[in-house]
């Protein structure tokens, strides 16, 4: 018994088709192995991060205790070592020497404003900038819209759904050539 050529087509076509759902299947199936989480890492570095924070706490603690205690030492021994007349001499050096520092840094801060003036009288316009942007948005969507436009020539071309009617098509015409008239 012979096997009828049209038939042995279909049977390879559909081999194919059977063989292309196989790759998909197992390209889905990578795909969603790949995409879980894998928490073990994550759960390690918090440990980590719990146990390095709570150590740095509690120095920190520590040498804060240490601090206030020393500053309790140190405030208790200026009231009773310094005299009154030599803390205010001493303010009115830092009332003079801060005076001093506010005069030069309001002649730092004039100079630093001329200079942010001369600066700004060389910079480009934001109005010429927003239309440069403008203009490359334009032109980018254009470009964009050429792409996807070819794109979609592209595909219309032939899908695969086209050519296994053309297929189906080229088998009908050719079983009713086959078939006697009449």
């Amino acid at each position: 018994m012979t096997t009828n050529p049209v038939e042995a087509r279909i049977g390879v076509l559909e081999t194919r088709v059977a063989g292309i759902e196989d790759g998909i299947k197992s390209i889905v199936t990578k795909l969603d192995a790949r995409s879980g989480i894998n928490w073990a890492p994550i759960s390690i570095l918090v440990t980590v991060l719990a146990i390095v924070g709570g150590m740095g706490f509690s120095w920190i603690n520590a040498g804060q205790g240490r601090l206030e205690g020393l500053i309790a030492k140190v405030e208790g021994r200026t009231e009773s070592f310094v005299p009154r007349v030599d803390l205010d001499a001493r303010f009115n050096v830092i009332t003079q020497r801060r005076d001093d520092l506010q005069r030069l840094t309001d002649a730092r801060i004039e100079r630093v404003e001329r200079d942010v003036d001369t600066v700004q009288k060389t910079l480009v316009p934001r109005g010429e900038h927003d239309e440069r942007a403008a203009a490359q948005r334009q032109k980018d969507e254009g470009i964009q819209r050429q792409i996807d436009s070819l794109r979609k020539d592209l595909s219309d071309l032939n899908t695969p759904r086209d050519t296994i009617q053309a297929m189906q098509r080229r088998i009908d015409e050719l079983e009713r050539g086959r078939r006697p008239s009449g």
